[in-house]
């Protein structure tokens, strides 16, 4: 896969969809002014209530079906940019690298750990796993949704998490489980006993003030908890949950470090096809989305033997 054939792939994804919107538009106008003619619409009102409701209903009808028409070349262009951009610069950075765009992470994965809220509505894609600096890892982003109906009865969807899971994975089974909760993370479910220890989960207080400011911390056994959260930990931790604005949640689970970020973000997406790609720009996007895995292990230092 090469530059200009993910240009080609936009190209003709564009061009299809601006076609597909022209037709749409002229259709639209044609009958629109049908539908005037027949109602009679005599008044300024009704004429801009008729084109307005015939504008909303038949460009709508017409915006679906271009978005089905189009969707061999979307999916093209998206196979393409995904090669070319995401899988390539993936494998320079991780080793024992397996990528889908079109997997995700299971939603039983994260409501088995009884950290989080799955909601009504879960969907995840861009499934990453490897290596980096020997410390195994799996990513996703994750999308999740909560049902809600309002005093008219009306249903409506909220978003309560929108960002990426990630997963560490290390030789050590630690024996305790701690969950550390970013101040605005939304998606938390407040803990009880735990389904495979039956130990029961309790909030709990450290001796900085600040860490206890930017997290709640919830555990099973205070004097391992202390262990894991040394004063250099704790110092790397509130820095990068002020970094991500509070919305981060941590998890040590067995053998696992958890990581949500609730950034509202979708990584490795492609642009919209309307503009050609600038592909330096596109580079250091990538970059980015790859460096929000690499800092948590850099950062946290989880190579290091207390995690071994």
């Amino acid at each position: 896969m090469e530059f200009k054939d993910v240009e080609t792939a936009r190209q003709t994804y564009y061009e299809k969809l601006r076609n597909g919107y022209l037709i749409t538009f002229i259709v639209t106008v044609v009958l629109s002014v049908i539908i005037l003619l027949i109602s009679g619409s005599g008044s300024g009102i009704g004429i801009i209530i008729t084109l307005l409701f015939s504008f909303i209903f038949i460009g709508g009808i017409g915006a679906i079906i271009t978005s089905f028409a189009t969707r061999k070349e979307a999916t093209n262009y998206r196979h393409a940019y995904k090669a070319y951009f995401i899988e390539r610069n993936l494998a320079q950075v991780f080793s024992n690298l397996s990528y889908s765009h079109e997997k995700g992470l299971a939603r039983q994965v994260l409501s088995d750990t009884g950290m989080v809220n799955t909601g009504d509505i879960y969907d995840s894609n861009d499934f990453t796993s490897g290596n980096y600096k020997n410390t195994a890892f799996a990513q996703a982003d994750v999308h999740i949704q909560t049902e809600y109906t309002d005093s008219d009865g009306d249903t409506h969807y909220v978003t309560i998490f929108r960002g990426r899971a990630m997963i560490f994975e290390f030789p050590k089974k630690f024996s305790f489980k701690l969950e550390l909760v970013g101040r605005k993370f939304r998606a938390y479910r407040v803990p009880g006993k735990d389904k495979t220890t039956q130990r029961k989960m309790t909030k709990m207080s450290t001796e900085s003030n600040e860490f206890d400011h930017v997290f709640k911390t919830y555990g099973e056994d205070g004097f391992e908890t202390f262990y894991l959260l040394d004063p250099k930990m704790m110092s790397r931790m509130i820095d990068i949950s002020e970094h991500y604005k509070n919305k981060l949640l941590f998890g040590f689970i067995d053998n696992k470090l958890f990581i949500l970020l609730d950034n509202g973000k979708d990584s490795f997406e492609p642009p919209k096809p309307s503009h050609p790609i600038d592909e330096q720009a596109e580079l250091a996007k990538v970059a980015s989305d790859i460096k929000v895995i690499t800092d948590f292990v850099d950062q946290l230092s989880l190579e290091r033997k207390l995690f071994k």
